[in-house]
């Protein structure tokens, strides 16, 4: 692939993939209004916390083969021998059944417990019960977006996303209307379905042929990718317990408002913003498996995969350091306008995020799963930290300049690594990109954060951020070539 190609190919994945999660999201936004309505408080709450449980289960027994699948299958790909690629791909579904069996199992087992855990009552065992059938096909789903995103199927996984979204929601609405309450644990399982059965149509398109594989062979061989699994699920469950102490430590010190103000600048830190890098790694991140043992070619990619995150994301950040206020009364209220300055801690800090994002990936692809979980474990041990020292100084501003912290030391430590494993290193284009970005960041923050009465100072950063990001994308993009995206889909 000719290197025009390929940041053709990486704007065009992440416009596909980012389009449908936009319109994933707005779908979202349109069910809660409406279910808000209809069900009121008390019915958003147990949906939450119903949804909560589904993804916990769904995360914990797919044991990280969601993330070490797709490596295993663009590596088998890039070998260009269709029958080990079909049994690769059969090993994963066999994988995926049983998780998916194990887990509703499960689900079905602890339903009393969980019942009074969350709700301190056990008149939710029943519902609890049945969402163990909603554990069962989020697996399921899961697997099957695996493989659709090891084999590059981006534009299927965007349509099967949106079109389950699209339908769920039709479908749904009126089980809601009829039923109320008692309708939320059918409407889960009725969109769980539709799920599964939108991402089973497009699997099912790619004609990909079942392989003669035992349930014994298939353990053996998901062994490799078990073990990588493992260290995800253990990063993301340092990830989970780090969120539920510093969430307490607001609660205890401050109040239950103060932990409402951070969870609003956390969302859209690592939800909203976050969505940028999950359209991206959608296709970068097989992309990068698939040339795992060739070192330049990873260092190219990266740097590529670098470029178009600077181009994207550098005009966000300022724009979101500049509207914070906006943003936060627009997605939640004018109550919460005091996680402004909050929220520009950690919009700054997000930048080192989306600069440490592309290298992070290259202990996954490498193996190196034990390295990954380390890493993680030493963010997060900044992170809490820092927050803990700083809390007593600043309040609620300590988590967002904790945040800031964290990555500032995350992004060298990644970058050393990613050295040691593959001698990457940034190229001279990037690195004058980064400087320059990071001068019109550091200049909007300072304006925001020290002279208020002064931001529409901020403007002119933003529209030279803009500017040259253009600048910098017509370099190695023809925009003429978005029409020929959508003749061709």
């Amino acid at each position: 692939m000719s290197k025009k190609s390929s940041y053709q190919q990486i704007i065009k994945s992440t416009t596909i993939f980012g389009g449908s999660q936009a319109l994933i999201i707005l779908i979202g936004i349109i069910r809660t209004k409406i279910i808000a309505i209809l069900l009121g408080p008390t019915g958003i709450g147990i949906i939450g916390i119903y949804q909560s449980i589904i993804d916990m289960m769904r995360s914990g027994f797919s044991l990280g083969l969601d993330t070490a699948g797709v490596k295993d299958i663009a590596e088998t790909e890039a070998k260009e021998d269709l029958t080990v690629l079909n049994r690769v791909i059969s090993s994963l579904n066999i994988w995926f059944k049983w998780s998916a069996i194990i887990g509703s199992v499960i689900c079905l087992i602890l339903c009393y417990p969980i019942s009074l855990w969350a709700f301190d009552s056990n008149k939710y065992t029943l519902p609890i019960a049945g969402l163990a059938i909603c554990v069962f096909l989020a697996i399921l789903t899961t697997g099957k977006s695996t493989i659709l995103q090891g084999m590059h199927k981006i534009p299927e996984m965007a349509k099967s996303a949106v079109w389950g979204s699209l339908i769920g929601l039709i479908i749904t609405i009126p089980i809601y209307f009829i039923f109320g309450l008692e309708g939320i644990i059918p409407a889960f399982i009725v969109s769980g379905g539709i799920s599964f059965l939108c991402v089973e149509f497009y699997y099912r398109k790619q004609s990909i042929e079942k392989a003669n594989i035992s349930n014994k062979e298939a353990f053996h061989e998901g062994l490799s990718s078990l073990k990588l699994g493992i260290y995800i699920v253990s990063a993301a469950l340092v990830s989970t317990v780090s969120m539920f102490l510093i969430r307490a430590y607001i609660t205890r010190t401050d109040d239950i408002e103060a932990a409402g103000l951070f969870q609003s600048a956390w969302t859209i830190t690592n939800v909203y913003l976050a969505l940028i890098l999950r359209s991206m790694g959608s296709d970068f991140y097989p992309r990068l498996s698939a040339i795992a043992s060739e070192k330049d070619k990873m260092k190219a990619l990266i740097n590529e995969q670098s470029y178009i995150v600077l181009i994207i994301a550098s005009p966000i950040v300022i724009g979101m350091m500049l509207f914070s206020d906006f943003a936060l009364s627009v997605l939640y209220s004018g109550k919460f306008s005091g996680a402004n300055t909050l929220l520009c801690w950690q919009v700054a800090g997000s930048f080192f995020k989306v600069l440490s994002w592309p290298i992070a990936f290259i202990m996954l692809v490498k193996n190196k799963g034990l390295v990954f979980f380390m890493s993680e474990a030493a963010y997060y041990s900044v992170y809490l930290l820092s927050a803990y020292i700083l809390y007593p100084l600043y309040g609620l501003d300590a988590t967002g300049i904790a945040y800031l912290a964290s990555y500032i030391v995350y992004l060298p430590l990644v970058y050393i690594i990613g050295r040691k494993l593959s001698d990457f290193k940034w190229t001279n284009t990037i690195i004058s990109m980064i400087l320059i970005n990071l001068m019109l960041i550091c200049i909007t923050f300072l304006i925001v954060m020290y002279i208020p009465q002064y931001k529409y100072l901020g403007g002119i950063t933003l529209c030279a951020s803009i500017l040259y990001a253009f600048f910098k994308l017509k370099k190695v993009f023809n925009l003429k070539d978005l029409g020929s995206w959508f003749k061709k889909e």
